[in-house]
């Protein structure tokens, strides 16, 4: 079976900031996006209080997609960790679909292919920390 996992980490910053506070327009969108993926359930949370964000979580078969929202700050957050199959077409959709106006987005590869080469084996103390 191929391990091989494809990690992307989004900070988003939208125009338009009515969609971070609705967990119904969120779902929608992201169901869209992940069409090429099975989703297997989905949770979310809204919060009542300041900033009013939304906390989604989609359990996919090949991993995981997750969001949290600050409406405040038209910003949103995303994670999508998949093995087998690259999620960089759901990435750029969501990304399209969000309208946004800033972004930074990182990538990661997992899985064995990601510790198996020589050199690459760095204990935490070695490895470079993000401020």
């Amino acid at each position: 079976m191929d391990d091989t996992g494809y990690h992307y980490i989004l900070d988003l910053k939208l125009k338009c900031n009515k969609i971070l506070s609705s967990a119904t327009q969120l779902r929608s969108l992201f169901e869209a996006a992940l069409t090429d993926f099975t989703i297997l359930k989905y949770d979310e949370h809204k919060f009542e209080t300041e900033g009013a964000g939304v906390t989604g979580f989609f359990l996919l078969s090949e991993s995981h997609c997750s969001f949290h929202t600050y409406p405040e700050n038209n910003y949103i957050a995303i994670d999508i960790f998949t093995c087998g199959s690259d999620p960089k077409y759901a990435v750029s959709d969501l990304i399209d679909r969000l309208d946004c106006i800033e972004q930074n987005v990182r990538h990661l590869k997992r899985g064995s292919i990601a510790i198996e080469q020589p050199g690459r084996n760095k204990k935490l103390a070695d490895a470079p920390l993000y401020a």
